[in-house]
């Protein structure tokens, strides 16, 4: 199958390879193997090898495969240092490959563990997550599990995945990260020979990881507590924050593409996962900020790239469930339209300006509500009312009209109970919406009430209704 072409790299000698406590580690017993390519990472790499030497995992439960990919610093002194130290860890020194997943490869013909965890060595394990992981992995029969990541050093991080412990994900969820900072059974990689690209292409690690979330049987999310920390560099040296190449990232996302098309177990789950892919990794070009930086010919390279991406895997009717900015873009692109593309970023920067609640008035399950616009070119505001304690999505919802630089309105049928409830803006210019966001209240509203809900503003700076309390 095209998987196999694409990401299996097959056996390869590894006798040239000397590593150094090798002799320590056996397979009886090992839980997880953790692996770690290494290169020049000596100012971070003893806080990582210290997690995992903190680890509450009985240490003949897991051990450590450290590969010293080439470095030029102190890095291979260091590993050889613990694994000298360390009966658990071992280290292998070769020639510098360019790229995280040579190294990774080699490690995983070594590993012995039930599962094996991909670790960066600039990162940091909390001291219970590998235990955490494979417990809950051994628990639910879990193929994939996602530790609760967190950023250190800057680092950013999109916590919706991470806000609750799910045993059972779907790769439609899991494909919005594509880091290979997973829990993952050994048998599931084995048994597919699942394996790094070796060259030094971006996005190799997603490459990987969305042929592990459609074969496995079970993925899953540990959110309880942080248990992994992804760390932006002082520097900025990580790979990911190098600067991309149109043609060659563009590239890269049609592998995934074709990966996704050749082992999702149905067009419906194809279709959905490629456009998340190229919601997420191709429309972040051009956010209007980022797009409008690059040079003219810059620009043209990406229409280029991506105008045979999607025509190649977005067809116009899966497009069509994009949102309407989103849409827009990818037609535009599709046509590679620099004009249309250029008009609609105009447009969302006008839906991305600042809205704000002046006043509102509630009273018998309905709010009369003002607010202030920062864009002339927004003519209407959808406003819906969502419980914070869960329950249906909307509550209540209503278009207010916008002119001038205002809008007001009465939103109508608003239930009374107990539960805190939140409301959400969807700025609109004629027929394109903007993407819904949290209402924020300016910073002396003129709040009142006339029932058993009241107006006010959140810590967050944002407009909720709260019961009153007697």
């Amino acid at each position: 199958m095209a998987i196999r072409k694409l990401i299996s790299r097959g056996k390869r000698a590894i006798a040239r390879l000397v590593p150094v406590g090798s002799e320590k580690s056996g397979g009886a017993g090992i839980s997880v193997s953790v692996i770690i390519p290494v290169y020049n990472t000596e100012v971070y790499l003893r806080e990582l090898l210290d997690s995992l030497v903190a680890q509450d995992l009985p240490v003949e439960q897991f051990e450590v495969i450290a590969v010293n990919d080439g470095s030029t610093d102190a890095s291979g002194e260091i590993l050889d240092e613990y694994a000298n130290r360390y009966p658990n860890f071992r280290v292998l020194h070769q020639e510098n490959s360019g790229w995280a997943g040579k190294p990774r490869n080699v490690a995983l013909d070594l590993a012995q563990g039930q599962y094996v965890f991909f670790a960066d060595s600039d990162d940091v394990l909390a001291p219970s997550a590998l235990r955490q992981m494979s417990e809950f992995a051994s628990e639910h029969k879990i193929d994939v599990v996602f530790p609760k990541v967190v950023g250190i050093g800057g680092r950013t991080v999109s916590k919706g995945l991470y806000t609750k412990t799910n045993p059972s994900i779907s790769p439609l969820l899991a494909i919005n990260t594509l880091t290979p900072q997973k829990l993952i059974s050994r048998e599931l990689i084995e048994s597919n020979r699942l394996r790094f690209p070796e060259e030094p292409v971006r996005l190799e690690d997603g490459m990987f990881m969305v042929a592990c979330y459609l074969l496995a049987e079970k993925i899953g999310v540990a959110a309880d507590q942080d248990l992994y920390s992804l760390r932006a560099r002082a520097d900025g040296s990580n790979i990911s924050s190098q600067p991309l190449d149109p043609y060659t990232y563009t590239a890269s996302i049609s592998k995934i593409a074709a990966i996704i098309r050749a082992e999702a177990k149905d067009d419906e789950l194809a279709h959905a996962m490629t456009l998340t892919l190229w919601s997420n990794k191709g429309l972040k070009i051009y956010a209007p900020a980022r797009f409008k930086r690059y040079s003219e010919e810059v620009q043209n390279k990406w229409m280029d790239a991506h105008s045979n991406f999607v025509n190649e895997f977005i067809t116009d009717e899966s497009a069509r469930n994009l949102s309407d900015i989103r849409h827009g873009k990818t037609e535009f692109i599709r046509n590679q339209d620099k004009h249309g593309v250029l008009g609609i970023i105009a447009v969302q920067e006008q839906l991305e300006q600042r809205v704000v609640i002046d006043s509102a008035h509630y009273v018998n399950g309905e709010l009369q509500i003002s607010g202030t616009l920062h864009s002339s070119g927004i003519d209407s505001i959808c406003i819906s009312a969502r419980n914070r304690g869960g329950g249906p999505s909307v509550l209540a919802e209503a278009t207010l009209s916008a002119r001038n630089g205002k809008f007001d309105g009465t939103l109508s049928g608003i239930p009374e109970g107990e539960e805190i409830i939140d409301f959400f803006l969807k700025p609109a210019a004629g027929a394109i919406q903007g993407s819904a966001r949290r209402a924020p209240s300016g910073t002396s509203p003129a709040f009142s009430t006339n029932g058993s809900l009241t107006p006010y503003r959140t810590k967050y700076g944002n407009f909720s209704l709260q019961p009153i309390r007697e």
